[in-house]
C-alpha cells in the first residue's frame, strides 16, 4: 500500500467523520424542534380544557338597533379580550369594533375566571340588515359558546 492509497483512504474517513458530525447535528437540532412544538401543542391542550365561557345575554334592542352580549369565562384561565371574537350571523365582528368593551365594569384586555366581559354597539352589525338570530364567541383557545338572540 503506498501513499496514495493511505492517503485516500484519509481523506475518505475525513470526509465521512465531518459528514457524520454535519448529520448528527442536524438530526439533533430536529429532535429538539420536534419536542419543542410537541410542548407547545401539549400546553395548548391543557390550556383549551381549562377554558370554559357562558354566552349568558345575546340581546338585540330593534327600538335603538343596540346588540348586547354578555360572557361570563366560567373556565380556570385568565383570557385576552382582544383575543376574543364574535360571529354575528355568520360575520365576524371584531371586539375592538365594539363601543363599549367591558370587564365586570372596567375597560381591561385581562379577563379573569369568574368575570363577565360585556359588548355592546349599535353600528357593530352595520352589514346586518335584518334583526340577528345567532351570535357565537370564540376564546384565543379556541373554546366557544353560541346563544340564540333575544329581541326587545
Amino acid at each position: 500500500m503506498g501513499f496514495g492509497t493511505s492517503g485516500s483512504l484519509l481523506i475518505i474517513f475525513t470526509g465521512l467523520f465531518i459528514a457524520m458530525g454535519t448529520l448528527y447535528t442536524t438530526t439533533a437540532n430536529v429532535a429538539e424542534e420536534m419536542n419543542d412544538a410537541d410542548d407547545v401543542q401539549q400546553e395548548r391542550f391543557v390550556t383549551a380544557q381549562q377554558t370554559d365561557i357562558n354566552l349568558t345575554v345575546a340581546a338585540w334592542n330593534e327600538t335603538t338597533s343596540n346588540l348586547t352580549i354578555a360572557v361570563t369565562n366560567t373556565g380556570e384561565t385568565t383570557l385576552s379580550v382582544e383575543h376574543t371574537d364574535v360571529v354575528v350571523d355568520g360575520n365576524y365582528v371584531a371586539v375592538g369594533d365594539f363601543e363599549r368593551t367591558e370587564v365586570d365594569g372596567r375597560e381591561t384586555d385581562v379577563w379573569r375566571p369568574g368575570e363577565q366581559l360585556v359588548l355592546e354597539d349599535a353600528d357593530t352589525v352595520d352589514g346586518i340588515v335584518s334583526t340577528p338570530d345567532r351570535v357565537k364567541v370564540v376564546t384565543e383557545a379556541a373554546v366557544a359558546d353560541i346563544a340564540e338572540v333575544t329581541v326587545s
